[in-house]
């Protein structure tokens, strides 16, 4: 499955920089998909639909799903920066190589033209979960559109009729009709209407799904700490609270290894040796100050990470950060980006210096639960889909 396709722009970036894991990242990805179950990173409804439109109209030229997907989502991105659409909106990507390349299919599909990081990529988990696609895996380019999938199409006829033209090198094109697949576009009531049921239809993950819906703005990391919100199941609410924890144990180690790449950097400009002793480290207050408050951190999370008993990899680390003594060893180990442990010594890793920002899962929209990003994807994708739904309801109603 070809991943790596284009070229990232900074405002594209949805985690770079160090990626100070410190091996967690299946962890946080388990806890996530426990928090919000089968909806992978989407949230906002138009990425299936550039989706489901590569694997049918792959089928007939006899295209790579991967391929023609790819390349809806570059037009779909192009025609909106064009257009002058969506110029803050993180919706819209691509604004540093779109501009630099034609329309066609042929100089879209082309590696290097847009981003490396699509939204198609968030879509392979949740085309499954909501029964879209059929498939002998879960690989993207063995895909093809269930019946549902393609009743769901049907009111896109017209402009899947125009995508068609366009992958087959019609230089004929109706421009207009194809701007209902830019990402600031709304789709048809009835589409969005669908995807709800389907997103809070039945099931074991459906019922997760529909339980974050119904809390929604009120949930909060320390409302799911220290109470017990109505309609959370209690595993749920286990699985929520080993994430919570986690994530924020994390943030406290990282704060350790902060404050030994500091002082790293100041023996630099100081003109001294880029290291530090693991004994000079030991005396710094600063250092001190903030394993003091990994290890109150670790007492914290401890009955929560160890609550949720089939994930080990939380454990292993919990078990690292609960004791002072070779704290700094252990945690230096773990990262091996910007710090690591060379002889004994505290030293740069390939990251030092470099500027942080957030990794692991991409939040599209703030919520009350910033350490499970998929908490606030969900709730965004039900806001996309809520006011044509709402709008259909009406509509039904007063017939």
């Amino acid at each position: 499955m070809m991943e790596a396709w284009g070229i990232l722009e900074p405002a594209d970036i949805p985690s770079a920089r160090r990626l100070q894991s410190l091996r967690l990242t299946s962890a946080i990805r388990h806890f996530n998909e426990r928090a919000v179950p089968g909806m992978g990173g989407l949230w906002f409804a138009m990425p299936l639909i550039w989706s489901m439109l590569g694997i049918a109209i792959a089928q007939k030229p006899d295209r790579r799903p991967i391929e023609v997907a790819n390349a809806i989502e570059a037009l779909a991105m192009k025609l909106a920066i064009d257009d002058g659409d969506g110029t803050a909106d993180l919706r819209v990507r691509g604004r540093r190589n779109l501009p630099r390349v034609g329309r066609s299919f042929e100089d879209l599909k082309k590696p290097g033209s847009y981003v490396t990081q699509t939204f198609r990529q968030s879509c392979t988990q949740p085309l499954v979960t909501l029964g879209l696609v059929e498939g002998t895996s879960g690989r993207f380019n063995s895909f093809r559109l269930a019946p549902d999938g393609g009743r769901l199409l049907e009111p896109l006829a017209a402009v899947r009729c125009e995508i068609e033209k366009w992958v087959g090198g019609d230089k004929r094109h109706d421009w207009g009709a194809l701007s209902a697949i830019a990402p600031t576009a709304g789709l048809p009531p009835a589409v969005l209407a669908e995807l709800m049921r389907r997103t809070y239809g039945n099931g074991a993950a459906a019922e997760r799904r529909k339980a974050i819906h119904a809390v929604g703005g009120k949930l909060t990391s320390d409302v799911i700490l220290n109470t017990s919100p109505k309609g959370l199941a209690p595993d749920h609410l286990a699985d929520l609270r080993g994430g919570i924890a986690t994530v924020r144990l994390r943030e406290a180690a990282l704060q350790v290894l902060g404050e030994v790449e500091n002082r790293i950097a100041k023996r630099r400009d100081d003109g001294l040796a880029p290291t530090l002793a693991l004994a000079e480290a030991d005396l710094d207050d600063h250092i001190r100050a903030k394993i003091t408050a990994c290890v109150g951190e670790a007492e914290r999370a401890a009955p929560h990470i160890q609550a949720v008993r089939d994930e080990k990899e939380s454990l292993a680390f919990l078990r690292d950060c609960q004791t002072a003594d070779g704290l700094l060893q252990r945690l230096a180990r773990r990262d091996g980006m910007v710090i690591v442990l060379r002889d004994g010594v505290l030293a740069p890793g390939p990251a030092f210096g470099a500027d942080a920002v957030a990794g692991d899962i991409p939040a599209a929209a703030a919520s009350g639960v910033p350490e499970l990003p998929r908490i606030g994807n969900l709730l965004a994708l039900t806001d996309d889909l809520s006011a044509a739904t709402a709008r259909t309801l009406i509509g039904k109603a007063t017939e």
